[in-house]
Parts: structure tokens; sequence; C-alpha cells
């Protein structure tokens, strides 16, 4: 009966890092689950908003985060009836310990910055280029 307990608790034991061994990590350390813009909480989940620009074009950007820090992301346009869509890949990490910015790398150039970064449930919001941005999961 002894070793039945002991060979449970292994088995337990082992899921259990299975599990949390095969989360979504960027090499840094995460914070507990609740407590901010956790690595976990971004990974895998499709993240969709929809804003205005300063000149009046409606955005419906889509983004993804990957485990590994690599990502992808949708925005379609639509300049009073002019509609265009563009799609791009990307690097990215966390800015900062705190976990409240992401900087996204293009591997063409250039990298833009989330900062502000709440994420909860299933609602992102960040600063993004200047805009106010809440995002949904998917």
């Amino acid at each position: 009966m002894k070793e039945c307990k002991r060979y449970l608790f292994s088995l337990f034991c082992f899921f259990v890092l299975l599990t949390v061994g095969g989360s979504c990590s960027i090499g840094e350390s995460d914070y507990d689950g609740g407590t901010g813009a956790t690595t976990w909480e971004l990974c895998d989940h499709l993240w969709e908003a929809n804003y205005s620009l300063e000149d009046g074009t409606f955005v419906n950007h889509q983004i993804i985060f990957y485990p590994g820090g690599m990502g992808d992301e949708s925005l379609l346009y639509n300049y009073y009836g002019e509609v265009w869509e563009e799609t791009y890949s990307f690097y990215w990490r966390w800015a900062n310990n705190l976990q409240n910015s992401i900087a996204l790398s293009y591997p063409g150039g250039g990298t833009i910055y989330m900062d502000h970064v709440y994420i909860k449930l299933d609602v992102f919001s960040c600063l993004l280029d200047g805009t106010f941005v809440t995002f949904r999961g998917q």
C-alpha cells in the first residue's frame, strides 16, 4: 500500500511537471496567475481589436503570440471605403521585468512597443504606437 501511494504521488508530480513545463515560456520567470501581464496569459490566444486612427482609418487588428517568441498579426484597414489588409510575422519579448511592455521586432526591420500592457482573462489592453487599444481574446 505504501508503494502504491508513493507511485501515485510520483505519477501526480510527473503530470504536474508535464503540464507546467509545456506552458508558454520565453525564458523569463512568470508571475503567479492573476498578478498582471504574464506570459502564459498572453500566449496561444487570438487577440482581436477594432479601433480608429487619427486620420479616420478604421482598423481590425488580430494578433497572436506563440511560445518561443514568435507571433503573427493581421491588420484590415478601411479608409472611407478603400479596404486593404497587411499581415506580418514578428519576434516578441517582454521589454522589462515588470512584464508591462512588449517589444515586437519585425524581420524586415523596426521594433514597436506595446506599453502599459494589462491582461486579464480575455482582455488585453495596451498603448500601441500612441493609441490605447483593447483586444478581446478568442
